[in-house]
């Protein structure tokens, strides 16, 4: 069963990869006081210690880290990120891996720009089609209040279509 990697407990603990089995003990004690869910009121404190726990669990016993550190090999020869689990936990802690800032390439890139241009012709021909309805059709004026989604879709979508 392999399971994939969610961050780096080389990182999450602060400590090289070289690091031998004492300077690992004293980076997971030095953190866990400081994210104990008893002690720390953060909402991120629970998940910060779970992963401080594991990534202590893995680094101590020397056949875990072995096997850890062959797969952190093959997933850095491959090219893959170790995708971070939530942004803000990784955000608010200065030695957790952040998110990878490089930008969607090809289809991904294609299918946000596709989105973002069908929900700008979707609002556009919403709020006109309304406000046709109202003007020429008889509408009664109370239906105008259906124009708001059109109006909040705009926005976003000419703001999507912006980013590079």
């Amino acid at each position: 069963m392999e399971r994939t990697l969610r961050y780096d407990h080389y990182k999450v603990l602060g400590v090289p990869r070289d690091a031998d089995t004492r300077s690992i003990k004293r980076a997971y004690r030095e953190r866990v006081k400081q994210w104990h869910p008893d002690r720390n009121e953060s909402s991120q404190a629970a998940e910060v210690f779970h992963a401080l726990h594991e990534a202590y669990a893995t680094l101590s016993d020397a056949e875990s880290r072995a096997d850890y550190d062959e797969r952190l090999r093959f997933y850095r020869e491959a090219g893959h990120a170790i995708p971070p689990q939530r942004t803000s936990f990784y955000t608010r802690h200065p030695r957790m891996p952040v998110e990878d800032p490089r930008p969607a390439k090809g289809s991904d890139r294609l299918a946000f720009k596709g989105l973002h241009l069908t929900g700008l012709l979707f609002g556009i021909l919403l709020v006109l089609g309304i406000c046709t309805g109202c003007a020429f059709l008889g509408w009664p004026v109370y239906t105008l209040f259906f124009i708001l989604p059109g109006l909040a879709i705009i926005p976003d979508s000419i703001a999507g279509l912006r980013m590079r």
